[in-house]
Formats: C-alpha cells, structure tokens, sequence
C-alpha cells in the first residue's frame, strides 16, 4: 500500500485567497503567493477539471468503481461540489475545491476519515496535510510538542479531538467544508451523521441484513481492486470472519493470518484454521514473542498523537512478516467492528423500541434479548430500563486521571473530530451510545495516511451511512450481539464460528512483555520526558511498578499506555 501522502499550503490572507492552484516538485518550495500543492510519487489524484481535484482514492457511490476523473461539474458553489461529492461518491480522499463565487479555496475531507488532515497555521501561511512529518519539511522547522494537550489526550485517550499533541496542528473534521485561508477559518458542514439515523420508519431485520450483505460486499470488493492482493488478519470472530466473507463473495482472492499467544489463553489458531479452510484460503500464523516487544520504540511514529498501544509495534512486524509469506500487499482488519455493529450492554435498545413502537410485543422480545447479550436477569433488565427512560442523555465522556498529575484540567471543551455527542436523535436514544462506540473507535483504525501496512475497510463511509440508519433493537435480534453481522453471511461462514460471542486477545503475551521489560519501563518513564514535564504523578507510578503482573491488568495497560506516549514524545522531541 502506499499511503497518500500530500501538502498544501495556502497563504494567509483576511478574506479572499486565489483559487488557483499550483502544483510543486519540491516540498521546500510550497509556501509561495499562490496556493501550492505537493503530492508524493503514488499517490492517487481524480481531475476535477475547473472544479479542482481530489487527492486519494475515489469510488462512484452507485457502482463503486474506482474514479479517476470527473465530467465538468460546470459553476457550481463550492458547498454545491462538496455536497455531490458526500453523496454521490465515496473512498478515503481530501477534496480541493476552488470557489470563484468567493475568490478562495475551500476543502473537504471524507466524511470517513480515512484520510486524516492536519492543519498548522503559521505567520504567513495554512498548511493541510496527510502527513505531520512533511509540517517539519515545508515549514523548515521541527514540530514542537504541546505539553497541555498531551495530557489532555492522556486523560480521554479514547476523544479523538481537533487539537492534536503538536503545537499548533488541529485535524480537520471529517466532511466539512473549510475556507482554510482565513484566519479564522469557516467550516460548513457537509455530511452530518444525524442525516442517516433511522426514523420512525425502520426498516424490517430481513431488509436490513440484506442491505448489510450488499454494502458490504461492494465496499471489499472495490477496496481490493484498489489496494490488493489482500492478507486478512483474523481472529475467528465476527468482524474480520464478515470481511472475509464479504471479499470472497466479491471474488477478490484473500489469505488469511492469525496471530496467537503461546498457552491458549490467547489462542485462536482452530478458529482461524477452520474460516481460512472453509472459504479455500492460503492461511498463515504467527506467535506473539515478548522477547520481540521493544520498550523503547513508539508505535505512533509520525502520528501526531500516540494514540496507538505500544504492543501494536510488535503485532505490525508480525503480520507484516505473515503478508509478504502469503505474497500480500496489503493487511485488511475487522478493526471498529464491535464499534460499527452497534455492541451495546445497556438497557437502550429496549427504550429505543418502547419510545418508537409503544409497549408490545416487539419490546418484550428486545428486552429478553437484552437479557442474553448482557448475561443479566429480567428483573434487573426492567430496572436498567425504567431508569433509562428517565435518563436525560448527556455529551459526557468519561476521564481517566490514573497516574496522572493532580493539576491537569478536567474542565475543558472536548471539541471532537466527529461533533456527534449532543446531536438530536429523535427517539432513538440508543443512537447516542452507538455514535459514541464509533468514536472510540477513531484512534484503532487504519486508513491511507501514514501507519503501517494496514487497512479498516469496515469504516468506509456506505457501511457507516447503512449501520448508522438501523435501530438498534435490530442488532441484538434473537440474543445474539452484532446479530445481522452475523446472519448477513450466515450462509458462507461456519456456523460454529459465527455462534462465538467472545473471544479471547493477546493479554498474556502483554502481561508477559511487561513483566521482561519492567524495569526497563520503569526507568523510562520515572526518568522521561513526560514525567519532566510534570504530567506524571511520579509516586503512584513508582507505587504501580510494583504490582502482580498476574492479577492487575489495568493497571499494566495504563503504565503501557503512558510508556507508548514517552516514546512518542521522544520520537518528536
């Protein structure tokens, strides 16, 4: 894969910036008096014509093939584009749009987000792009790293908020359309989740599993076309078993690699075995070494945030190695799954069906349903349920302060990549919670920007439109968590596979890490730059060093977790 790597520069002006663009060889001569555009070698640019052009990959929303240049769009406003682009196309792109009404540039990233854009402002001019590292080249000068909001990001590192934790560099909201130039930049939402939530018309379980199928197997397949040939990494779970299905179903060739810990507490390898032998797939597996888990590399190398685990190092080199073997060019993943698929353990699929159908028959089968994807009883069911339906649904994102120092701020607006906390969703209550899985998700997916060899097909803006648009009583039919997921390709997956409803992960593989690479650990963060700078509460960080590694596993993910953002730091600084 090639990731998409491209940079604009825009100068700064009060009002009015020329639309004309100017395309640049050279990253050290993109701040001029025209807007200039750098594009790296490989990656993808579809023609706009006069209407300008967009950098990425696009796919035409009716067929999904893949676009490389647009008939004239003729003289439309910018928001006018942008808008036909949001609803016609789809992929993972930044569109630049000129507006001649307006004298000035406007831009508009995916409404899916798999291309990222950063923006830095500096005393002359706006820079966008995919790729923070190419900041340091255009603007001859090393990022600098913002203290305040790294621990702002420490104690909600699951927001994916517009600040980033370099001075200065903000992400750009996914969809919207922004006036970059200005000083105070406009943005003009284009595509708004709250246009796809489900209305009092939902649709039947069969239409909605069929639906699911459908998009599903369109969006893989042009995915594959474009990036393949493709490695799957699975777990003999639901998610990446559906992209699985989905790809074979769109005859794309597919292989498939597992990772497992050594003892069987992480150990999913018959899972995997039995889905790569029952869809006639090359199939490979790795196992998880602690001895390879090096405790001072970062895994969010040229991320603006370390919003990546710091164990993820070790899993890229491991699946990276499986898809060379496999002759790959790519790893898809069934990463945001759980997100995508609506895996609630609430009471709220029950009060979003008693709030738009009334008390009924179709109630009481949710609320029994509930009973068996939570593991709960009835009576404690109808509890959590009467009071929900009291419950005011509130933009509340929980904190977490473990090991941090008292002095940071709790009180500070949250400001979202994806503003989705307080938006309406009618009666259907459980929206909020099923928005909200999706924005935890943000951090653990891979797009086309900068990453390892990686992709998240799942969150591709026709899947995300579809999942957003089903009630959420739906997703729990007959007990089953994910259960259209699940029945979407109950016909080309083992049936006991698609019966799990756990699985089981690396965590003794990371408990095992940790345990060699301790005092190692210990040392870089009591000692580093985050402690330095007085973000750490270095008692309780001495105090948890010497937990049982066999009982408190919080605790071990935390301390990796802050070890992760010392090596970032260390990686910018």
């Amino acid at each position: 894969m090639t990731p998409q790597r491209f940079a604009l520069a825009v100068p700064r002006r009060k009002s009015g910036a020329s639309p004309r663009l100017q395309m640049m060889p050279s990253l050290q001569d993109l701040c001029g008096d025209l807007p200039r555009l750098w594009i790296a070698k490989g990656t993808n640019v579809a023609d706009l014509g006069s209407a300008g052009c967009v950098i990425g990959t696009l796919f035409a929303g009716a067929t999904s093939q893949r676009v490389y240049q647009l008939p004239e769009m003729g003289t439309h406003s910018a928001e006018t584009l942008a808008a036909d682009l949001a609803a016609n196309f789809w992929g993972a792109y930044l569109a630049i749009i000129p507006d001649r009404d307006r004298c000035d540039l406007a831009v508009m990233p995916d409404p899916s987000g798999l291309v990222p854009i950063y923006r830095l402002v500096t005393t002359t001019h706006v820079l966008l792009t995919s790729d923070p590292k190419l900041l340091e080249q255009a603007c001859a000068k090393r990022m600098s790293i913002s203290w305040g909001s790294l621990g702002s990001f420490l104690t909600r590192a699951e927001l994916r908020r517009r600040q980033t934790c370099l001075t200065g560099v903000h992400e750009l909201r996914p969809g919207a359309l922004t006036y970059p130039a200005a000083c105070d930049p406009e943005e003009f939402p284009v595509w708004r989740a709250q246009q796809f939530l489900p209305g009092r018309q939902s649709p039947s379980y069969g239409e909605a599993r069929s639906q699911l199928r459908k998009v599903a197997i369109r969006v893989m397949g042009a995915w594959a076309d474009e990036l393949g040939p493709v490695a799957v990494a699975v777990s003999g779970g639901v998610d990446s078993s559906l992209v699985c299905a989905a790809l074979t179903r769109a005859q794309e060739p597919i292989s498939c690699v597992t990772l497992a810990t050594a003892d069987r507490s992480g150990d999913e390898r018959d899972y995997a075995r039995l889905l790569a032998k029952h869809l006639g797939a090359e199939y490979a597996e790795r196992i998880y070494d602690p001895m390879r888990f090096d405790p001072r590399v970062s895994a969010s190398v040229g991320l603006p945030r370390p919003s990546r685990s710091s164990f993820l190092s070790t899993i890229d080199a491991l699946l990276a190695d499986a898809a060379g073997d496999l002759g790959a060019r790519i790893v898809f993943d069934g990463n945001a799954g759980d997100n995508l698929f609506c895996f609630l353990h609430s009471a709220a699929p029950v009060v979003d069906r008693l709030r738009v159908e009334g008390p009924g028959r179709g109630a009481v089968a949710t609320l029994l349903d509930m009973c068996r994807v939570t593991g709960c009883d009835l009576p404690a069911m109808v509890k959590a349920t009467l009071k929900r339906l009291v419950r005011r649904p509130g933009g509340e994102w929980p904190c977490d302060r473990r090991l941090l120092a008292d002095h940071l701020a709790l009180d500070e607006a949250l400001d979202p990549v994806t503003p989705w906390l307080d938006i309406d969703v009618g009666q259907h209550g459980g929206k909020h919670d099923h928005l909200a899985l999706i924005m935890r998700a943000q951090h653990h997916v891979h797009g086309l920007g900068v990453g390892p060899e990686r992709f998240s097909p799942l969150m591709s803006q026709p899947l995300l439109e579809l999942c957003l648009g089903i009630p959420t009583w739906l997703w729990v039919e007959g007990g089953r968590n994910r259960a259209l997921a699940r029945d979407a390709f109950a016909a080309d997956l083992p049936q006991s596979l698609l019966a799990r409803t756990s699985k089981s992960g690396p965590d003794s593989f990371i408990r095992l890490a940790f345990h060699h690479h301790r005092s190692a650990l210990r040392e870089l963060l009591l000692d580093g730059l985050i402690a330095r700078n007085g973000l750490l509460d270095r008692a309780s960080v001495e105090a948890a060093f010497e937990l049982d590694t066999s009982l408190d596993g919080s605790t071990i993910y935390r301390l990796l977790d802050l070890a992760e953002a010392e090596n970032w730091a260390r990686s910018w600084h």
